[in-house]
């Protein structure tokens, strides 16, 4: 009989429970790589081709959450009538469109199917970054989920089944939500009553990031806020002989957060806090001083004319900067937090404000 399955890294060990006739020595998918569908009748499901051979994982797509799994601990789904693993040889070469295609074309059609009958598919995740050795920032990328079948029993018909003890599948990587533009000004709240000249509140600043239909789907709605010491925006210039004013971040007076919405987000329901609820958000972790979480503001005069040093002066422009700052994701208590780093240096940005 034709050598038929095959399996990514690892096939420990092989027990059938047949009567003799099948001599199924493994499934081979070592070059395969993993991919998703998620239309028609059936739903979510990941699978790996070769050739002419489909191994199918068929669980809701949530059971691929973007939460690290302990060390040792994966997070574990049995197979039943509806979390499915199956295999099917085809009596012609797969390609996608044949896998995921709600209608099946005419050519190639299934000529074998062992479908699992019991069994676990264990999960562990992993998240992904992406380091900049230059600044040392990084970004996380995505998560990959490392697939492996524990004691999965396939029916391979005629009331034969064959038993794999452990079965590496491979892995399948979800991507992660991606930071917008945030090379874009400054905004603070105003705090004045109505119809009164504004009153901005230069402890709260924040950045909102453009979307649009063109935006990727893993650039959601989002926005840069900072709680900061107004006490830094003093009214005086900075220089070589005037350093720049320094604090750190503390978790009080000093807060720097990345928040992801579902929705969209404006100016007016920040400063009136009334956003969505959060898809997911980052927080500074607290500074220590001279070494990280440290923010420094520059202080500049503000011309009328910008480029003329002697054209009247309207006021003062501070430039934020923040040093080697770690963002944490907020989980809950029995999840494990995932961080990330802005870099040795992280231009938050400037604004003016204005003599009274």
């Amino acid at each position: 009989m034709k050598k038929i399955l095959g399996f990514f890294v690892l096939l420990l060990s092989l027990n059938a429970c047949d009567d003799g006739d099948f001599n199924i020595e493994s499934f081979d998918f070592t070059t395969a790589s993993t991919n998703s569908c998620n239309s028609g009748e059936s739903g979510f499901f990941i699978y790996r081709i070769n050739d002419n051979e489909a191994l199918i994982i068929q669980i809701p797509e949530n059971s691929f959450r973007n939460e690290i799994t302990p060390p040792g601990v994966p997070r574990i789904i049995n197979i039943t009538g509806t979390n499915k693993v199956f295999y099917r040889l085809y009596n012609g070469s797969l390609s996608a469109n044949v896998i995921c295609n709600t209608i099946p074309p005419a050519t190639p059609t299934v000529s074998t199917e062992w479908n699992a009958v019991s069994g676990d598919i264990e999960i562990s995740t992993f998240v992904n970054k992406q380091v900049n050795e230059t600044t040392n920032a990084s970004e996380i990328t995505g998560y990959t989920h490392t697939i492996v079948l524990r004691n999965v029993n396939f029916d391979t018909g005629n009331g034969n089944q064959q038993l794999f003890t452990e079965l590496v599948f491979g892995d399948y990587v979800t991507s992660s939500f991606r930071q917008g533009n945030y090379n874009i000004n400054i905004t603070s709240c105003n705090i004045a009553p109505v119809g009164l000249d504004p009153i901005y509140d230069y402890s709260y600043l924040f950045k909102i990031p453009t979307t649009g239909p063109s935006t990727p789907a893993n650039v959601p709605p989002q926005a840069m806020t900072l709680k900061i010491d107004p006490n830094l925006f003093v009214a005086e210039a900075t220089s070589e002989n005037n350093p720049p004013r320094t604090d750190i971040i503390d978790g009080d007076l000093n807060v720097l957060k990345i928040i992801y919405y579902g929705s969209s987000i404006s100016s007016e329901l920040l400063c009136a806090n009334e956003t969505p609820t959060p898809l997911e958000e980052f927080i500074s972790e607290d500074g220590v001083t001279g070494i990280s979480g440290i923010i420094e503001v520059r202080t500049t005069i503000e011309y009328e004319i910008p480029t003329d040093n002697l054209s009247p002066v309207i006021g003062h422009r501070h430039k934020i900067t923040l040093k080697n700052v770690t963002m944490t994701k907020v989980v809950l208590p029995s999840q494990l937090p995932v961080s990330f780093n802005l870099g040795d240096v992280y231009e938050f940005g400037e604004f003016v404000i204005n003599l009274p």
